[in-house]
């Protein structure tokens, strides 16, 4: 697994709480998934699941964790929703936050009003 930089981490750290968070039967799984996985895919896992319930997404949706930037030359409306986890994670980058936000846009609007109380 690469090397993960301080906004990555911290945003997975985040992600394994509201995961936990969710129910005692996520937890479980989460304390059972670190017993025997490492811990960067256990939250990697965790920020799947909480950009998810997030989002609204469905099975087979991918999340903006998930995604990948080439997939904004596909078009909009796939049943997987490639181009538009993309155009999420693109805005996630290029406000500076991390891709395993557990809650994307949260900490889109949260950035946003940093930025225009700055102003």
């Amino acid at each position: 697994m690469n090397e993960i930089d301080e906004i990555d981490g911290d945003a997975l750290k985040r992600a394994l709480v509201a995961c936990r968070a969710e129910s005692p039967a996520r937890a479980k799984q989460l304390d059972s998934k670190l017993r025997d996985e490492p811990w960067e895919e256990v939250a990697h896992f965790a920020s799947c699941c909480a950009q998810g319930r997030a989002l609204d997404l469905t099975p087979w949706q991918s999340p903006p964790c998930h995604a990948n930037l080439r997939a904004l030359s596909q078009p909009f409306g796939d049943p997987r929703a490639a181009r538009e986890s993309a155009e999420l994670l693109r805005r996630l980058l290029d406000a500076g936050l991390s891709r395993f936000e557990p809650d994307p846009l949260g900490a889109l609007e949260q950035a946003e009003g940093k930025r225009r109380a700055a102003s």
